[in-house]
């Protein structure tokens, strides 16, 4: 931020186009590194919100000139840090949220940061107690968030961003929506990020399955009760005594059955990819 003075501060409030221009202009500065902050999700920077946020910020600023009730520069940087930073919150969950409640788009970037900006890794880690706490999601509350945090631009996307879930041809330079229109026979123009993501969601519970499939019966049994994956109900890790009654085993022997089978299915699906 340039340097700012207590009188330009009163003439902008008095709508003095001369000072609210010095105003503008001292926080632009801030407007654009928090506009950065705001926009970037795991060390990835997403442009367009970047310029989106920036605007938010700027009318935000011009906004909140009149309900400064401070006397300092100090306190006037203070208040517009605050306000730019409330706006710039507010629009991210509004434009990379929709469709799901404040709650639930919190929830998920809780998982986000945890899965160093892995959406699909968020939405898995949202939807166990380990991670999430008393905020664990369901299934579906975890799928609609990041499908929202997504959003319809994702089908835009190169195949790459899917990660190993769908495994091809490495140099496939298609986008998500041509890979996926050729697959189920839909005109491109007529997809929506949900019909990738059924297809997606599909093929990946096929392969868990499949995969649970390969694992001796303790370890799979265990990490399907983890999460709740048929035909084991959900017990998640605080039901640990019912579970090691249900299987007749120690109580001691689940966590070292659950730590192993996690060892041993991330071996097999990365080995299957």
């Amino acid at each position: 931020m340039i340097d700012l003075t207590e009188q330009q501060i009163r003439d902008a409030q008095s709508n003095d186009l001369g000072a609210v221009t010095a105003v503008v202009k001292a926080t632009e500065e801030r407007v654009t590194q928090l506009a950065r902050r705001y926009a970037s999700t795991g060390g990835r920077v997403d442009p367009e919100l970047v310029e989106d946020l920036a605007q938010v910020g700027r009318i935000a600023v011009w906004e909140g000139i009149g309900r400064f009730k401070g006397a300092t520069v100090a306190e006037f940087f203070a208040f517009m840090d605050a306000t730019l930073r409330g706006a710039m919150s507010d629009e991210r969950k509004s434009e990379t949220r929709q469709g799901v409640s404040r709650q639930a788009a919190a929830d998920f970037e809780r998982a986000l940061s945890m899965a160093g900006g892995d959406a699909y890794e968020a939405e898995f880690l949202a939807t166990t107690t380990e991670a999430m706490g008393a905020r664990r999601m369901s299934e579906d509350a975890a799928y609609a968030a990041r499908l929202s945090y997504q959003g319809v631009r994702y089908l835009d996307a190169p195949l790459s961003a899917t990660g190993n879930v769908f495994p091809g041809d490495a140099g496939d330079a298609r986008t998500i929506g041509e890979w996926l229109a050729d697959r189920i026979a839909v005109p491109e123009d007529l997809l929506e990020p949900g019909d990738f993501e059924r297809d997606r969601r599909e093929q990946t519970r096929g392969r868990v399955h499949a995969t649970l499939g390969r694992m001796g019966e303790q370890q799979a049994h265990v990490l399907r009760a983890l999460t709740g994956i048929e035909p084991v109900g959900f017990y998640g890790t605080e039901n640990d005594d019912e579970l090691a009654r249900d299987m007749a085993v120690p109580r001691h022997r689940i966590s070292v059955i659950r730590s192993k089978g996690k060892d041993r299915f991330r071996t097999l699906w990365e080995t299957a990819a």
